[in-house]
């Protein structure tokens, strides 16, 4: 596996010897390894870099300098490399039923059941329970917690507010207050917590619609509470574009407004340097920013998901994201909800004794 490239490399003969005869700490002309195609073949799966000024094989030395000096560890470089999605199409068919797409969705239909069984209890049991005293709790908070949920269908002939979005943005990645210290280092202080009090967790907008903002891409300014214009488009452009991040899932991309989750890895990095749990604690940023937006766009009143499974590596090239110094994690996306018959009906549930 090639970390630059992210795709699988098969050596041909003597292709170890010749890439451990490399220098590490100086560079060495094609023609002093031996044999210059085998090299140009290397260079171009991302196993060896060249001093090339320009196109693809400058590319690949930038995102070594990149992954050199931010500085990753390792194993979690090769795992961002080897999952990141390009053009890829999830297989979602948009004609059929609701109530079979909403199985095969959850990966329950029949068909998946009986080739690979069930799931493993959706009870976990170690040893013997002691009950603990019921507790019921009511209030604003409890209400948001319980009526959090996932939308998979949004009223496309209801544009979002500019002012729900402003509080969303506000109140999701929004900046509530600084601290400097020592060496002039300042500290933000948000709604959501941060691995080593970084936030290195930028969001990324694709607006469809909202009233008062033009479809297309854009960067939320934390520092001015604004929209920095990224890319204009229309709004069959904004759709296609929403379709191509998330991989063809039609029912999230029907929501007024996206949000890409992207992170500065240089910025986590920093602290962490070549740190075991860095990737980590930039992904649980991530997860504990998507429950700060579910509870907000709960208490707007508004559909909320958040999606995983998207297009990172053809978003990062559409924003410009250097590749290993910054890259899209997840998406986010909200609206007025509409019926969808995707969304599973949930009975009451109480802990028995």
């Amino acid at each position: 596996m090639s970390v630059l490239t992210g795709a699988e490399v098969t050596l041909e003969p003597g292709d170890l010897d010749l890439l451990l005869s490399v220098p590490t700490d100086r560079w060495v002309t094609d023609t002093a390894l031996g044999d210059p195609a085998a090299v140009r073949r290397l260079v171009e799966q991302g196993l060896l870099v060249a001093d090339d000024p320009a196109g693809p094989l400058a590319e690949l030395r930038a995102r070594d300098e990149r992954l050199t000096a931010t500085p990753w560890q390792r194993y979690a470089a090769l795992h961002r490399a080897a999952t990141a999605w390009d053009g890829v199409e999830v297989a979602v068919s948009d004609e059929a039923p609701a109530e079979e797409l909403a199985e095969t969705l959850s990966r329950g239909s029949p068909a998946f059941v009986e080739r690979y069984g069930l799931p493993p209890p959706h009870f976990h049991r170690v040893g013997e329970a002691v009950p603990l005293p019921a507790v019921e709790r009511d209030g604003p908070l409890y209400e948001l917690l319980r009526a959090r949920r996932t939308a998979r269908g949004f009223d496309t002939g209801r544009p979002l507010s500019v002012a729900d979005l402003s509080t969303v943005l506000r109140w999701v990645w929004g900046c509530h207050g600084t601290v400097t210290l020592g060496g002039d280092v300042v500290v933000l202080k948000k709604t959501s917590p941060s691995g080593g009090s970084l936030h290195p967790i930028e969001v990324y907008l694709l607006v469809q619609a909202v009233e008062g903002v033009e479809p297309g891409l854009y960067h939320y300014s934390v520092e001015h509470h604004g929209l920095a214009p990224v890319e204009s488009l229309d709004e069959d452009e904004a759709a296609a574009l929403a379709s191509t991040f998330l991989g063809g899932q039609w029912y999230f991309a029907s929501a007024p407004v996206l949000f890409v989750l992207a992170a500065r890895f240089d910025r986590s990095f920093w602290k962490y340097r070549d740190h075991d749990k860095a990737y980590s604690a930039a992904l649980l940023d991530a997860g504990h920013l998507s429950q700060t937006f579910y509870l907000v766009c709960a208490e707007l009143g508004l559909g909320a998901f958040v999606a995983g499974a998207v297009n990172d590596a053809t978003i990062d090239d559409r924003l410009g994201l250097p590749r290993f110094e910054q890259g899209t994690i997840a998406i986010c996306g909200c609206g007025h909800a509409a019926p969808s018959g995707l969304e599973p009906v949930f009975e009451p549930y109480a802990p028995s004794s």
